[in-house]
C-alpha cells in the first residue's frame, strides 16, 4: 500500500475537568478505540490536574488551554476572565488546524467551551456526554453547537436525532483482571466504602464510630487524596482493608466481590455498582451543582431500590441500621450485559 492509499486517521480531542469520575469515561473511550489504527488522540485541559497524569501514562499528547471558569455567584473575576475564552477560541482555531483535529469529545466544564466554539467555527464534529441527571452550564451552552449529545440518564431532550440516551460510559479496564463473570459467594457481607472528596469527612467519622459493632462484616475503604488522614484510624480494625487509591483494574476485582457499597452519587460510580450487581447506599453531596447528586440518587432509588441517607440526620445510626439490615445479603449476578453499550453507540456515531 502506498502512502497515498493509506487511510487518513481521525484525530480526536478529549476534554474534561480534573475529577476521576469524569476522566475515566474519557479514558474509557481512549482504551476502547486505541487498538483501532483509525484514531489518534490528544487531551485538553489546564496543565495541572489528573488529566495530564493519565495522558502521559497513555502517551496521549497533552495541551493546556486558557479558559474562563463559569461562576454561579458574584465574583469580580466574572468581569474580566471571559477574555480568557476569547483568547482560547483563537488559540484552538490555530491548534485544530495545526494538529488536524476532526472531532472534539467533551464531558463538559468550562475548559470545553472555547475548544468547542473553535471546532464549530471550523465545522468539526462535536460530541458531548452528560453523565448526570442535571446538566451543567457549560454543556447547556455547547448543546447548541454540538453534533450529538449523549445522556447517561433518560432526558426530556431526547429526539433520536441529536439528543439520545447512550447510558453511562464504563471503563473496559474494570474487566481486565476478572477471570469470569460469576460473582463470589462471600461467607460474610463485603462492603465497599468509596468517597473521594474533601466533603466526606462527616461520613468517614460516622462509619468509624460504628465499626466496633460491625466486626462480622468486611470492608474495603477507598480514601483517595483528600482523606488519607483517616488511614490509621481504619487500619485499627482487622475486618477493614484500606486503600489510598485503586486503579481501575484493581477496582474491578473489588467490585466483583462487593455486595453493598456506601457511596456518594457520582453517576459513573453508581452505574459501575449497578453493572456489578451491588446494592448502593447513597449519601448525596448536599451542595452539588443543580442538586444533581440528589437527583442521581433518586433515579437509582426508583429504578434499582438503592437506599438514600441524609448526612445531616443521625448518619452514624442510619449507616449502622442499613448494614445490619443487609448483613445476610449476597449478590448472585453481575449485570454486565450493557457494559459496552455506550462505547458501541459512541463508536458508531464517530464512524458515521
Amino acid at each position: 500500500m502506498t502512502h497515498l492509499e493509506k487511510k487518513q486517521k481521525t484525530n480526536i480531542a478529549l476534554t474534561w475537568w480534573a475529577t476521576w469520575w469524569h476522566i475515566f469515561p474519557l479514558s474509557s473511550i481512549y482504551n476502547y478505540l486505541k487498538e483501532d489504527e483509525e484514531y489518534d488522540f490528544i487531551w485538553v485541559w489546564e496543565e495541572w490536574g489528573l488529566e495530564k497524569e493519565i495522558a502521559e501514562k497513555n502517551k496521549i499528547p497533552f495541551y493546556d488551554i486558557p479558559a474562563w471558569k463559569l461562576r454561579r455567584y458574584f465574583d469580580w473575576k466574572n468581569f474580566y476572565e471571559p477574555l480568557k475564552n476569547l483568547t482560547g477560541i483563537f488559540f484552538w482555531i490555530y491548534y485544530i488546524l495545526k494538529y488536524k483535529i476532526d472531532i472534539v469529545f467533551s464531558k463538559g466544564w468550562y475548559v470545553a467551551i472555547p475548544l468547542c466554539i473553535a471546532a464549530f467555527i471550523l465545522r468539526k464534529k462535536i460530541y458531548i456526554h452528560e453523565s448526570d441527571t442535571v446538566s451543567g452550564i457549560a454543556n447547556k451552552i455547547i448543546w447548541k453547537i454540538a453534533t450529538k449529545v449523549f445522556y447517561s440518564f433518560p432526558h426530556d431532550n431526547i429526539d433520536n436525532k441529536k439528543f439520545f440516551v447512550s447510558w453511562q460510559i464504563l471503563n473496559p479496564e474494570l474487566l481486565e483482571w476478572i477471570k469470569d463473570l460469576y460473582p463470589w459467594q462471600n461467607t460474610r457481607l463485603w462492603v465497599l466504602v468509596i468517597w473521594w472528596s474533601q466533603w466526606s469527612s462527616t461520613i468517614f467519622k460516622a462509619l468509624l464510630k460504628s465499626l466496633e459493632d460491625l466486626s462480622d462484616i468486611n470492608f474495603n475503604v477507598i480514601l483517595w487524596e483528600k482523606n488519607k488522614h483517616f488511614k490509621n484510624d481504619f487500619k485499627k480494625f482487622s475486618n477493614v482493608e484500606v486503600y489510598d487509591f485503586l486503579t481501575q483494574k484493581k477496582l474491578g476485582k473489588i467490585l466483583k466481590t462487593t455486595d453493598v457499597a456506601i457511596t456518594r452519587a457520582w453517576a459513573t460510580t453508581l452505574w459501575e455498582q449497578s453493572a456489578f450487581g451491588i446494592h448502593s447506599i447513597i449519601i448525596p453531596l448536599s451542595n452539588s451543582a443543580g442538586d444533581h447528586q440528589a437527583k442521581n440518587a433518586w433515579y437509582f432509588k426508583e429504578k434499582f431500590w438503592s437506599d438514600i441517607l441524609d448526612e445531616e440526620e443521625k448518619l452514624e445510626i442510619e449507616i449502622f441500621r442499613r448494614l445490619i439490615k443487609y448483613k445476610s445479603l449476597r449478590k448472585n449476578w453481575l449485570n454486565l450485559s450493557w457494559f459496552f453499550t455506550a462505547l458501541k453507540i459512541i463508536e458508531k456515531e464517530i464512524r458515521n
